[in-house]
């Protein structure tokens, strides 16, 4: 465990802690699902215990079952409600893991009722899964709220301005119009008036969305792809910031790339603070992450999320080496990985953990440690 203070950053002392969180402390546990993002952020305790739950994307369906590990990690926070529950975007890496599976329980949110009747069905009825078949994807209005299901009080994303066209999405947008009350950051105004109070002084504050960054004004130019219209949110208490995209792009590689994550840097460069720990945008992806924008923010520490021998080769070397060259102290990475041929300068940086990534901070201080909720039991390397 990592402790870092403001006048030890800069000097780069590290001091190795065993004890837990404090009772005050912001809370940030970016989940190991694999290839995809998951991240439960959990507002400083209120005085009756209670505190504000939100996550921030739902991990994949595919391989290292998304909904089934954030269904662990939920457990074992003892959450039982989200107050929001923020989509980045609808690739199913994202989202994957929210909606996964044709029956009730397949989701994290639709959990399995632990009473006599059909699996998943919470009331009897012997219907246990999403109604009206593959042409709406409904859930079943009268399950939801029952058994061991996660309510859901807000359902942040991009809007349908272009609308996805993937079945995921579909039976996201029909879930979240159930289940809760859904905000759309899709313009201009909606991205310069949305924050969360996350208590105690701590809030989480939209940067972007659908490729419109924070008091910009107008939309960025060339947005066209689906991680270009990815939410971005800085998440502040006190002199601590924690930043996080989803898979927010902005390196052009002799394309017409939108310079959405450039602009986002600006706001940040802006704001006069730098960013103590980056939730690294696209898994590392090398169209990310470039050396302008990591100077406008000063990353101290960075965290990639990507799955083992991954397809994509996440997170890619050119990334890590940027990252690196940027005076990053610690990159730190949930699984190996795609990692293939970095040198010595970023090794000497770089800490890989088959677990969830848990950042605590008071406001001043912040620790960061390793956790193994979840453990796939066929392959060992995760």
């Amino acid at each position: 465990m990592m402790l870092l203070t403001r006048t030890t950053i800069f000097g780069f002392l590290l001091l190795f802690l065993s004890g837990a969180a404090s009772a005050q402390d912001l809370e940030i546990t970016n989940i190991r699902v694999g290839q995809g993002d998951a991240t439960l952020i959990q507002g400083p305790p209120a005085a009756d215990g209670s505190r504000v739950n939100i996550l921030f994307d739902g991990g994949d369906v595919a391989a290292y079952n998304g909904g089934k590990v954030i269904g662990a990690v939920l457990s074992k926070h003892g959450v039982k409600s989200l107050d929001y529950l923020i989509v980045s975007h609808y690739d199913v890496d994202h989202i994957g893991g929210i909606v996964s599976g044709p029956h009730h329980g397949d989701s994290f949110l639709l959990g399995w009722n632990k009473t006599p009747g059909a699996i998943g069905d919470d009331d009897n009825d012997g219907n246990d899964g999403w109604v009206g078949g593959a042409a709406s994807f409904a859930p079943d209005k009268d399950e939801i709220g029952r058994g061991d299901d996660i309510p859901v009080r807000f359902f942040v994303d991009r809007g349908d301005t272009p609308a996805a066209t993937s079945q995921a999405y579909r039976k996201y947008r029909l879930l979240a119009e159930s289940m809760g009350e859904r905000v759309s950051l899709s313009n201009q105004a909606s991205v310069d008036g949305f924050e969360i109070d996350l208590g105690s002084g701590s809030k989480m504050t939209a940067l972007a969305g659908n490729g419109y960054v924070r008091n910009r004004g107008s939309r960025v130019a060339r947005v066209n792809t689906e991680n270009e219209r990815s939410l971005s949110f800085l998440v502040s208490y006190k002199d601590f910031h924690f930043l996080i995209s989803g898979d927010m792009i902005g390196r052009t590689y002799g394309s017409e790339d939108a310079k959405v994550e450039s602009a986002v840097g600006d706001v940040i460069q802006n704001m006069g603070i730098i960013v103590d720990v980056l939730h690294v945008d696209h898994h590392g992806g090398n169209n990310g992450s470039d050396s302008v924008f990591l100077e406008k923010i000063k990353p101290v520490i960075a965290i990639i999320s990507a799955g083992n021998d991954n397809d994509y080769h996440h997170p890619h070397d050119e990334t890590l080496q940027r990252l690196e060259q940027a005076k990053v102290y610690r990159i730190i990475q949930t699984a190996w990985g795609a990692t293939e041929s970095v040198g010595d300068e970023v090794r000497r940086v770089q800490a890989i953990y088959q677990g969830d990534v848990v950042v605590t901070s008071d406001g001043d201080n912040y620790t960061v440690s390793t956790s193994r909720t979840f453990k796939a039991d066929d392959n060992p390397r995760r």
